[in-house]
């Protein structure tokens, strides 16, 4: 999994510089080695020799180093580049992760990742590579203590897993609790006007505290665990270094070793213990994110931002036959029928709760009824190609800050003069072109012309507008119901406030009421 995040050129890179630094597990044991030697044989020799290996091996591991160092940020750059990137894609492209989510996601769980997964991840590498020099170097200098070193120290990492499904169950307890907070804190921010309206601020306070103290505690709780996990490994880890430490002591003590070669191999066994403690740390590390490996397993399938190419799809007549829809404990439609021709103006009424949008989710292909069907041009419609052909109005119009009239209206296409301003004729928007928009200095109804204008400019054949006069004041919802009236693209629209006149200039009126499944 790994490799499919990060250039392999990188890792290739980072392996090359790393493998340069694995000569420390020589180099320090060779350079103390020379030097008792030189005691015990009363020679300069083996320190001169000593102070050449010294110098030209350390300056070999620095340059080791400092590549390692380099490349690891590479890396890290590479993966959190290509991490948020195929997600942020997702939730672009495929529109199957939820807004309310993503933020969390992003900067909480990519950086868990970072942290959990790719860091253990790289380190076990250095250290396994390590940790195998060091084996070879013992088992060179005297093979059967060099073996009693390596079975001693493999036990602390054949133990790493102590813990390991606790720890797991934690990590995802924490990824949710961080998703939780953050989506409190957006809630609450979002509302604030709200909040201070009607000075319920120690309320909310008290959920961003209360919000607040659960993320930590799960924090709290997931290094409580690791920590005991790693306390456990430690203490079999402190057993296994003294074991061989004491055989090699005696084996010396006997003349069945020289001095020079124990103190090598205690260097070595050193090492690999310090190693093995790495690796029993970070597999134990890199376990835990297991919960998260999974969840995000569906990034590396395909490419989400793979645009899909747009055709105009022929949706009329659009024909609602014979649909039957349950939500939840409650019948909204018993065999609602009516079409939909090329050019019409509908209008859909009913009271609070009859489902109305319901219907224009229906449409768009949000929602799939129980029974019956929703045609276009006589054939099932997949709803990627759909939202191709359709604008979707809601009650509250989007903004992008920073973008100029033109381009929020284009929304990346090209922007053709002659066509832009008829669109902006249309919707009376020609005094804001070439204008920079900031959305909280658009008014409601600029911005409700501002989504009509992107409709129009992107050839959408259907209209389908919820309520999107009823936040506006009588002008402007005068003004908005011209637009839309006038318009050469079919329109469904959601109306609330009406009365009979309103009613006669659309083509068709559907009332909901009539197909009231609790009338039935």
């Amino acid at each position: 999994m790994l490799s499919k995040w990060i250039s392999k050129k990188y890792l290739i890179l980072y392996v090359s510089f790393i493998a340069i630094t694995w000569l420390e597990a020589i180099i320090n044991p060779s350079l103390i080695s020379l030097i008792v030697a030189s005691f015990e044989k009363a020679s300069l020799d083996d320190l001169w020799r000593a102070l050449a290996i010294g110098i030209v091996g350390n300056f070999v591991i620095l340059t080791g180093l400092a590549g390692k160092r380099y490349y690891y940020a590479r890396i890290v750059a590479d993966f959190t580049l290509n991490m948020k990137g195929k997600l942020f894609g997702h939730f672009l492209y495929d529109k199957n992760i939820r807004k309310s989510d993503i933020l969390s996601e992003l900067e909480n769980d990519v950086k868990q990742l970072e942290n959990d997964y790719l860091e253990p991840s790289l380190i076990i590498l250095s250290s396994i590579g390590f940790t195998t020099v060091s084996v070879i170097y013992a088992l060179l200098t005297n093979f059967w203590l060099g073996l009693i070193f390596i079975f001693f120290y493999s036990i602390p990492a054949l133990c790493s897993g102590i813990g390991s499904q606790k720890l797991n169950q934690l990590s995802k307890d924490k990824a949710n609790s961080n998703q939780d907070y953050l989506a409190q804190v957006t809630n609450i921010i979002g509302g604030e006007r709200v909040i201070k309206n009607y000075s319920a601020s120690d309320f909310f306070f008290a959920r961003f505290k209360d919000a607040l103290s659960k993320r930590v505690s799960q924090d709290i709780h997931y290094e409580k665990q690791r920590t005991v996990n790693n306390m456990l490994i430690n203490s079999i880890d402190a057993f296994c270094s003294v074991v061989p430490i004491i055989i090699g002591g005696i084996m010396t003590y006997q003349g069945s070793l020289s001095g020079s070669s124990f103190v090598a191999i205690y260097l070595v066994a050193y090492n690999i213990g310090y190693q093995f403690n790495e690796l029993s740390y970070y597999l134990n590390t890199y376990k835990s994110t297991q919960q998260l490996r999974d969840k995000y397993e569906f990034l590396l399938e395909g490419d989400a931002t793979a645009s899909i190419l747009k055709t105009s799809q022929p949706l009329f007549p659009i024909i609602v036959n014979n649909v039957n829809l349950t939500v939840g404990d409650k019948k909204l439609f018993h065999q609602l029928s009516f079409t939909v021709e090329r050019g019409e103006k509908i209008a859909i009424i009913g009271p609070s709760g009859c489902g109305k949008t319901t219907v224009l989710n229906m449409i768009y292909g949000d929602i799939l009824p129980d029974s019956g069907e929703v045609t276009f041009s006589h054939q099932q419609v997949e709803k990627d190609h759909l939202s191709q052909s359709i604008a979707y109005i809601l009650q509250e119009s989007y903004g992008f800050d920073g973008f100029s009239l033109e381009e929020n209206i284009a929304l990346g296409q090209p922007i053709e003069e002659s066509k832009m301003n008829e669109v902006l004729s249309a919707v009376n928007l020609l005094a804001l072109k070439n204008q920079l928009i900031h959305a909280n200095q658009l008014s409601g109804g600029e911005k409700q012309r501002l989504e009509i204008a992107r409709s129009l400019y992107h050839d959408s054949q259907l209209i389908l507008a919820d309520e999107v006069k009823s936040n506006l004041d009588k002008e402007n919802a005068s003004q908005i119901s011209e637009i839309l009236l006038s318009i050469p693209s079919t329109l469904i629209e959601v109306i609330h406030h009406y009365d009979d006149e309103t009613l006669a200039r659309y083509d068709k009126v559907i009332d909901l009421s009539l197909w009231d499944s609790s009338d039935l």
